[in-house]
């Protein structure tokens, strides 16, 4: 009778596990390292790109940030978003 409860809650309990992130979505290390440099970098936000991309105090503050405290999938996300974000998309080395 026991078991009939775990596994409804563990199936339950892994949906939102998935669910809550997406290979796509920023981790929220990754989140937070970016509002830290766009606040360093004096930008409005992380989302405010002419602020943002040109900044060599954003790029560092975000480098340390991440270096101290994220994953290296941080990392490579974060070279992703700075792609899509700053060369609109375009995978080529500028």
């Amino acid at each position: 009778m026991k078991l009939s409860i775990y596994v409804p809650l563990a199936t339950f309990l892994a949906f939102f596990a998935v669910a809550e992130r997406t290979d796509d979505s920023p981790s929220v290390c990754l989140n937070t390292c970016l509002n830290e440099a766009a606040l360093v970098a004096g930008c409005t936000s992380q989302w405010d790109h002419t602020c943002t991309c040109p900044s060599k105090p954003f790029m560092d503050t975000l480098g340390t940030c991440l270096t101290d405290s994220c994953t290296d999938e941080d990392l490579t996300m974060a070279k992703k978003l700075h792609q899509e974000r700053c060369n609109g998309g375009d995978n080529s080395d500028a």
